[in-house]
């Protein structure tokens, strides 16, 4: 009987393993919303640009035999695209990784990775110099309000001809609680003579690359309100609860009178009137040199409507910025 009763305990057992096992298999393919290895065509993925090409190619691979390749761009922001629109549930957090090589004889370049929310947003999920030597991988996080009209996540060079491969192209959940942060989470330097998501505040107001001051900047002018000037979407970099640095270089457009600017937070819930938070008070800048303005910041909001903006309190005062950083303090 002894001996019975162990053997049925001993299946029993192996059957509850048995389950378990099932149950974590299942957990891990939840965790995984999307993979794609192209070894079987582009996988849903698209050329971004007119005359992009765009296949799977057996010319390069870090894992198989094939990768995506990216060929024929003309313009810095064309490249491969993915639609994740259905993909994505709201108010959780993801994971993006994809590793990147440059194409035989290409110059080292910054990579990105964005997504595309609709309406002309974009949030900027990784950035990496990329070569063409090895694999280079791209790696962020993607917070999804569950607001945005679409998703979708594509993949660009700074230079406007660069031809690059994708591969181990991965989406996965990060989970519903706050991922890990440290260090500089976010950081604008305009070498590139982009706007790096940057936007002008105002109907009128001009945005431009310059170069006052000995390295790339953005000049905003036209201003004809003391709300107008630049703003950057955060929202997927600040999580609810978890307090933020924020540091700016500021200064005068050459030949404006002194004048004070501040950095301010504006949240905007899902219904309701807008909520303003000082990041940085109005502080004194002329034309003469580079003011840095820091200041912290702790999140209230855990939805996606975190727009940072930089104004001066004169109506018409034109200023540059210049090597915006969020960090964890």
């Amino acid at each position: 009987m002894l001996k019975m009763f162990g053997k049925q305990v001993n299946s029993l057992f192996c059957l509850v393993l048995i389950m378990l096992m099932g149950v974590v298999s299942s957990f891990a393919q939840i965790e995984t919303i999307v993979e794609n290895d192209f070894e079987k065509g582009t996988q849903k993925w698209e050329a971004r640009g007119a005359r992009v090409s765009i296949s799977s190619s057996k010319d390069q691979a870090l894992s198989g035999a094939k990768s995506l390749k990216i060929s024929g761009r003309s313009d810095f922001w064309q490249g491969g695209q993915l639609n994740v629109t259905s993909l994505l549930a709201g108010k959780k957090a993801y994971k993006f990784t994809a590793s990147i090589k440059l194409a035989k004889g290409e110059k080292p370049d910054d990579i990105k990775m964005t997504m595309e929310r609709g309406n002309n947003q974009y949030s900027t999920i990784s950035v990496e110099t990329v070569n063409a030597d090895g694999w280079t991988t791209l790696s962020g996080i993607f917070k999804y309000s569950g607001n945005d009209p679409y998703l979708v996540v594509y993949i660009e060079a700074a230079r406007a001809n660069t031809s690059y491969f994708i591969d181990d192209f991965k989406i996965e959940l990060a989970g519903d609680n706050i991922p890990a942060q440290s260090g500089v989470l976010l950081k604008n330097d305009f070498e590139d003579m982009t706007a790096q998501d940057w936007a002008a505040r105002g109907d009128e107001v001009q945005m431009f690359s310059s170069n006052a001051g000995g390295s790339q900047n953005l000049k905003v002018s036209a201003r004809t309100k003391n709300w107008h000037g630049l703003q950057l979407d955060v929202s997927p970099t600040i999580f609810k609860g978890r307090t933020y640095e924020f540091s700016i270089q500021v200064r005068l457009v050459k030949g404006q009178t002194k004048d004070s600017v501040a950095v301010t937070m504006q949240e905007t819930p899902p219904k309701g009137e807008p909520k303003y938070t000082s990041v940085v008070p109005p502080t004194a800048v002329t034309d003469a040199e580079w003011v840095t303005l820091t200041g912290k910041y702790t999140a209230s909001t855990a939805d996606h409507n975190l727009v940072v903006f930089i104004e001066a309190a004169g109506a018409t005062t034109a200023f540059h910025i210049d090597n915006f950083t969020i960090k964890i303090p």
